[in-house]
C-alpha cells in the first residue's frame, strides 16, 4: 500500500457489484416474495440472513440488525431493467397476488418506469428503456418520480396473497 499524494487523489479500482442487502421483517415471508413471487433462485438460506439471484444480480435480506424505510421513502430503491411485456406482465402478477404498483411514469416520453414494495417496504422500480406503448403520453417527472409523478405512500401494504 503507498501513502503518497498522487495516489491519494486517485480512487482504487472496484472489481465489480458483489450485491445489495435489504432489510426483512420475516425471512420467510421475504423467501416467498423474491423466489416464489419474483422468480430469483435462493442462494444463501440462513435463519436470519438469505441470498437471492434475481436478473442476474445478488439481492440479500436480513433481519437482524435491520432498519426500515418509511412509507415516503423512495431511497434507497433497487432497479431492474425489462422489457415492456414484463412491466405490463409484472404489474398484472403484482395486483394478482394484493401487491400495489405505481402507475407507469416517464422522464423523457421515451422510457417507461414502475414502483413497488416489497413487504417489508423496501422500493423497487422497474425500468423499461423504450418500446412500451404510449410511453410519450404518460406522466412526466423529474430524475426522482416521488411526490411528482407518483404517490410513493400509496405503494405500502401489510397483507399479501402468497405464491402457493
Amino acid at each position: 500500500m503507498t501513502s503518497s499524494s498522487a495516489t491519494a487523489l486517485q480512487p482504487p479500482k472496484l472489481d465489480s457489484f458483489a450485491h445489495v442487502s435489504l432489510a426483512c421483517r420475516d425471512i420467510a415471508e421475504g423467501k416467498k416474495f423474491y423466489v416464489d413471487l419474483l422468480g430469483g433462485k435462493l442462494r444463501v438460506d440462513q435463519p436470519t440472513f438469505c441470498s437471492i439471484i434475481l436478473a442476474g444480480a445478488d439481492v440479500g435480506i436480513g433481519s437482524e440488525g435491520a432498519t426500515f424505510n418509511k412509507p415516503d421513502s423512495e431511497y434507497p430503491h433497487i432497479a431492474f431493467y425489462c422489457g415492456p411485456e414484463a412491466m405490463a406482465g409484472m404489474k398484472e402478477h403484482l395486483a394478482a397476488h394484493g401487491i400495489p404498483s405505481s402507475n407507469y411514469w416517464t422522464r423523457q416520453g421515451v422510457e417507461t418506469l414502475m414502483f413497488f414494495r416489497d413487504p417489508s417496504g423496501n422500493v423497487i422500480e422497474l425500468f423499461c428503456r423504450s418500446g412500451f406503448p404510449g410511453a410519450d403520453k404518460l406522466p412526466k417527472g423529474p430524475p426522482r418520480g416521488h411526490g411528482t409523478a407518483v404517490d410513493i405512500e400509496k405503494l405500502s401494504y401489510d397483507t399479501w396473497k402468497t405464491p402457493g
